[in-house]
């Protein structure tokens, strides 16, 4: 099957109407299934360069979602979790993939840019004087992160963004 073939991939997929989809959400493992075939296979995906464009792909069997669903199902799999390639240049398959949470997928981005020990510059900087814009690009990433690094929300625990942020909410209005 071609990169180019994108057959699979939407409505002439005989699995597209499988029933694993949920009505109106953007959720589940069936839209993990949809993504990864998109990064893999879809050259006009805004992330194909990073996944399909550097050769990794989808194993053939997971091309059936009933036979992803089984292996989701039976490997770990609920509401919330992301799929994790262990090997970050090895494919979408049983034997290199697992499911973790969001927190900690997004420490193991090739991404991720900024180490402990940089982050502690960062605020440093910014205590004396620096502004996040020019932070943010002497680090290569958006303001996001750098905010959440003078605000002490790197790397916590699954959930306790959250947490954090509606603490700050909840300062600033008193």
């Amino acid at each position: 099957m071609g990169k180019n073939n994108a057959d699979f991939l939407g409505i002439k997929n005989p699995n597209y109407k499988t029933g694993f989809a949920i009505k109106g959400k953007r959720s589940g493992f069936y839209y993990t299934w949809m993504n990864i075939k998109q990064k893999c296979y879809n050259l006009n995906n805004r992330k194909y360069k990073n996944y399909g464009g550097r050769g990794i792909s989808v194993c053939q069997e997971w091309f059936d979602i009933k036979n992803f669903a089984d292996w989701a199902l039976n490997n770990g799999w609920r509401q919330g979790l992301s799929i994790d390639r262990i090997d970050n240049d090895g494919d979408y398959c049983p034997e290199n993939c697992s499911w973790i949470s969001p927190s900690v997928n997004s420490k193991r981005k090739s991404t991720t840019k900024i180490t402990d020990k940089k982050a502690g510059l960062i605020r440093e900087r910014y205590k004396n004087g620096e502004t996040m814009k020019n932070l943010a690009k002497e680090y290569g990433v958006v303001h996001g992160p750098i905010w959440f690094i003078i605000n002490n929300i790197t790397h916590v625990k699954s959930g306790q963004c959250t947490r954090r942020l509606k603490e700050l909410r909840v300062k600033k209005t008193n």
